[in-house]
């Protein structure tokens, strides 16, 4: 009896092996000339989804995909935009550019209006993100008064999301556009696919641009600063009412001037006297002889009415 079950044992995985060949040429009609049936697509992960999910999930969403695709760092593009008062502006803006090398960042920008107690400077330097808090904090303690403080930061992950989704289709129609063109046969085809191509390519690159602007505007914050002399306090002086030695002290001066005045003029009558002192002497005498020649003249006239 055993020898016989064995024999029956092995004729019925024969018959499995056979029924198994036969069913596979139904599963595929590439050689009787037909087209294969394309195979289920995967279905396409979102990158935001996948942002939001847990671990878990997104590790069996994403069935089994890398860690660096599980999640997506937030993409924020920081500024900041300060106007202080010091001590010096010079000793400031010294200051200022000696901290963003100091922190890995650079000077964008200065300018300057004004001299000595006047100067003014505005300086705009980039940092690296993760130094913002830190650059501030410097820029800060440099400062007698902090006038005005405004920080922001512009989210910029959705974009980057976006951009990137949009990238691999656009490679994927570009290989499949390449596969086209590969089994062109016609002039006119191959002309077709290849300007869909360059037009393909230029969006890729486009949106490839943008993600690498991205990338480092979040990468390196911005902070604008305006500096600013403190303004010198001048002391108000209350003016009493009267003041009548004020008053005393300006006749003074005014009696004296004008003393000066009369004596200077003095002065100069006494340097012209060879000039002057003939003139008048001649008026008066030429006067004189008029007067006479009138009394002579009305002598005659009265003796002859007596």
């Amino acid at each position: 009896m055993k020898p016989t079950s064995i024999i029956l044992v092995f004729v019925f995985a024969l018959l499995l092996s056979a029924c198994g060949g036969a069913a596979a040429p139904q599963l595929s009609s590439s050689e009787s000339g037909g087209v294969a049936a394309p195979a289920p697509a995967a279905p396409a992960t979102d990158n935001r989804a996948l942002e939001q999910a847990p671990a878990g999930d997104a590790q069996s969403s994403a069935g089994g995909a890398p860690a660096d695709q599980q999640g997506i760092d937030r993409l924020v593009i920081k500024t900041a935009d300060l106007s202080l008062e010091v001590e010096s502006v010079r000793d400031a803006e010294t200051a200022i550019r000696t901290q963003a090398t100091r922190l890995g960042g650079y000077v964008v920008k200065v300018e300057t209006s004004g001299t000595d107690e006047n100067l003014t400077s505005r300086i705009t330097f980039r940092v690296p993100a993760q130094r913002f808090d830190d650059a501030l904090a410097g820029v800060q303690g440099l400062a007698k008064k902090v006038l005005a403080r405004t920080v922001g930061g512009d989210d910029v992950t959705e974009e980057f999301v976006d951009l990137e989704s949009r990238t691999r289709n656009l490679e994927a129609t570009r290989d499949r556009l390449l596969t086209f063109l590969e089994k062109a046969t016609k002039v006119e085809d191959a002309l077709a696919v290849n300007n869909s191509l360059s037009d393909i390519q230029g969006q890729i690159e486009q949106a490839k641009g943008r993600m690498q602007y991205l990338k480092q505007s979040a990468a390196l914050s911005t902070i604008s600063v305006a500096i600013s002399p403190v303004p010198a306090i001048t002391p108000i002086v209350e003016e009493g009412g009267w003041q009548p030695v004020t008053i005393a002290r300006g006749a003074l001066r005014s009696l004296v001037e004008l003393g000066q005045g009369l004596a200077s003029i003095a002065i100069v009558l006494l340097v012209w006297t060879p000039v002057w002192l003939p003139m008048v002497l001649l008026v008066l005498w030429v006067r004189r002889r008029m007067l006479e020649r009138a009394r002579k003249s009305a002598a005659p006239t009265t003796s002859e009415a007596a």
